[in-house]
């Protein structure tokens, strides 16, 4: 089995159509009872999917295989259903667990027909619903009219998300980095946010019964007041046992997380070290389009979206009488301002735009205010629909909270670890109110399904409203890049060099690989110098270079180079030269530096470049996944390889030591 995988691994690698005949298969055994549960066909879906978004393959070619798959896979299972109708529930794993089938049964009884669409998309059910359907005498022509309609709904549920995903990185690659980093960053944040809601309110249930029996067993060992209360609340014969036990774990887990965010922000160690990286790798991927799209991201979360928000959910306590919660999530808002208004003028934390003179931002006022806003709205209208729009309720208030957030970063309005001290601290207020409503008003609330659909009207018009009197645009300057320090040829030989880093480090401030070139040139200077040298441009990000990291016998050359950062900053130029086996290369990474060189008779300054050299090597111990590991990253440096000292146009200006770091300055001239 592992030999044939690693043959059709090799296969797709080098001939990317191959993959309709998996996508088919995929489709077909995912269908097919009992070995549907073991098969990831919405994987290689996804996959097939990206392939066709980079144009490697045919997209109505695969749209009608993964259907055909499909609607093979549920009429063999259909077949089975009908031809073992009495014997079905005596095999394995029927069998040893009935629960699965009686489960499919039932699923079955109450939605007929229409369940053989429905369990096309729900895991446990999909290759076990159509079986049920045989046994339970459903005719062929009914099954195979709702499996031709479910095949047809499932293919490109599942397909498209690849193509835009290949397409993204295929147009977003030969645009810009910065392009791919805003769009990984958005999809995450979106994807994320609906599988985090759909988990948790899934086992919500679950965690609420664990967290109260653990919570009543402390009561249970401690006799005073405070234990005889909680047992009251935590009595399993209230309604509202399990939402107060899981209130009462979301303050204290949300305490937890405050104090040791403060802790961190007081000793300057280690959170602060991770604040300055994301605030570098944040501003490295600013752009006008970038600065567009976030600002209007974050007008959600804007004080007049806010505001209106406030209001209507207002009228609607009012309407339904509910004034101590209405004056509990009003007091919530205005004390939690005021709590954290008097912490940021004992902390005096300054912003990291340094616009923003006189502001104090730990923890986070705006994001405070957003998590109180959104996180109150989610409890209230969770309670009054069902568990799907439940989801999607939680998801985009998660969406809402995470962009805005996200926005403030990105613009350097406050740190991330203000971000999370904000939305900590806002966590606790919530659920302190939320189990205060709880406790009053124990019993299941009545339906409100219109109140999402009002919530989401009052943001779209409030957004809309704001972008017709102020859109959205890059203000002129706003981009990040502060001016270059200039300086001469012997000033950089003589003292410069020494500020800048010896060694490479990651987002949590860790030393890494040294940094032993610095080199005055254009980019196009670099790359010209380097491919006449034999250095390639390093394989990119693309579906068909992911695919070669599970693809045997690929050599370490045609794997992609992933942009180190540098203290947040990725690296903007990489290069890779091939090593003397096919299991090893050198990498070249080049990082942007404040710095420029003046020199004598040059129409403008050069900038400066950091560069590191590694030697990596392939390491497949891991299979299927091909690894590529850095060999001796202390020696791999000019001394010891010295690829740059025989380059036309390059002069090697002086050699130094830094800490026990050679470095070499190098400076481009004409040929």
């Amino acid at each position: 089995m592992e030999h044939a995988y690693d043959h059709l691994l090799h296969l797709l690698a080098g001939h990317p159509a191959w993959m309709l005949a998996v996508a088919f298969l995929a489709a077909f055994l995912e269908a097919v009872a009992v070995i549907g549960t073991f098969i990831p066909g919405s994987t290689a879906m996804f996959l097939a999917g990206a392939l066709a978004g980079t144009g490697s393959l045919n997209l109505g070619a695969l749209f009608a295989c993964a259907i055909a798959g499909a609607v093979t896979g549920d009429g063999m299972s259909y077949w089975l259903g009908s031809r073992y109708k009495s014997q079905i529930g005596q095999l394995w794993p029927f069998r040893t667990h009935p629960q699965v089938f009686e489960a499919a049964h039932g699923f079955f009884a109450k939605h007929g027909p229409k369940s053989v669409v429905f369990a096309r998309f729900i895991g446990p059910l999909r290759a076990i619903v159509p079986v049920v359907a045989g046994t339970s005498g459903m005719t062929p022509v009914r099954f195979y009219t709702m499996n031709i309609l479910s095949a047809l709904l499932w293919a490109p549920a599942h397909i498209l998300p690849g193509v835009i995903f290949g397409a993204s990185v295929q147009v977003a690659g030969a645009v810009s980095f910065r392009l791919v980093i805003i769009i990984a960053l958005l999809a995450g944040i979106v994807w994320l946010s609906f599988r985090g809601a759909r988990f948790v309110l899934s086992h919500a249930s679950a965690w609420a019964s664990a967290v109260g029996r653990t919570l009543a067993t402390w009561a249970s060992h401690h006799e005073g007041r405070a234990g005889r209360l909680a047992l009251q609340l935590l009595n399993p014969d209230r309604p509202a046992s399990g939402a107060i036990g899981v209130a009462s774990a979301i303050v204290l887990l949300s305490c937890w997380l405050f104090f040791g965010v403060l802790e961190d922000v007081i000793s300057g160690d280690p959170l602060v070290r991770v604040d300055v990286s994301v605030y570098h790798f944040l501003q490295s991927v600013r752009s006008p389009w970038g600065d567009t799209v976030l600002s209007g991201l974050a007008m959600p979360g804007s004080v007049p979206t806010l505001a209106a928000l406030v209001a209507t959910a207002a009228l609607w306590m009012v309407w339904e009488r509910r004034w101590r919660t209405l004056g509990y999530w009003l007091a919530a808002v205005v004390f939690s301002q005021l709590l954290i208004v008097t912490l940021q003028f004992a902390i005096h934390r300054a912003p990291p735009d340094s616009l923003a003179s006189g502001a104090y931002v730990f923890p986070s006022n705006h994001v405070a205010a957003v998590v109180v806003v959104y996180g109150f709205l989610a409890f209230l209208l969770t309670r009054r629909v069902g568990t799907l729009a439940g989801v999607f309720v939680v998801a985009a208030s998660t969406v809402v909270m995470v962009s805005v957030s996200l926005s403030g970063l990105y613009f350097g309005r406050f740190w991330f670890s203000d971000a999370i001290g904000g939305a900590a601290l806002a966590s606790v207020w919530v659920a302190v109110v939320a189990f205060t409503a709880v406790l009053r008003r124990p019993v299941v609330q009545p339906s409100r399904g219109f109140m999402p659909v009002l919530m989401l009207t009052v943001v779209c018009v409030s957004v809309a409203m704001q972008l017709h009197v102020a859109p959205p645009t890059p203000k002129p300057g706003s981009a990040p890049g502060n001016a270059p320090v200039i300086a001469t040829t012997s000033q950089w030989t003589d003292s410069l060099w020494r500020s800048l880093p010896c060694y490479r480090s990651d987002m949590e401030g860790d030393r890494k690989e040294p940094l032993a070139i610095q080199w005055s040139a254009n980019v196009e200077e670099i790359g010209s110098r380097l491919r006449a040298q034999g250095w390639v441009d390093g394989a990119k990000l693309s579906a068909r270079s992911l695919l070669s990291l599970a693809s045997p016998r690929v050599s370490a050359m045609a794997l992609p180079v992933l942009p180190e950062l540098n203290n947040g900053v990725p690296s903007l130029l990489v290069f890779t030269h091939p090593g003397s086996t096919r299991d090893e290369r050198d990498v070249l990474r080049f990082w942007p530096t404040d710095h420029a060189i003046e020199e004598q008779g040059a129409a403008s300054a050069t900038p400066v470049w950091l560069g590191s050299l590694v030697h990596e090597r392939l390491y497949r111990a891991s299979w299927p996944i091909n690894m590529l590991r850095a060999v001796d990253p202390a020696t791999s440096t000019l001394a010891g390889h010295d690829p740059l000292s025989a380059l036309r146009g390059v002069t090697i200006l002086a050699k130094k030591d830094c800490h026990g770091v050679p470095v070499t300055l190098l400076t481009s001239r004409p040929d």
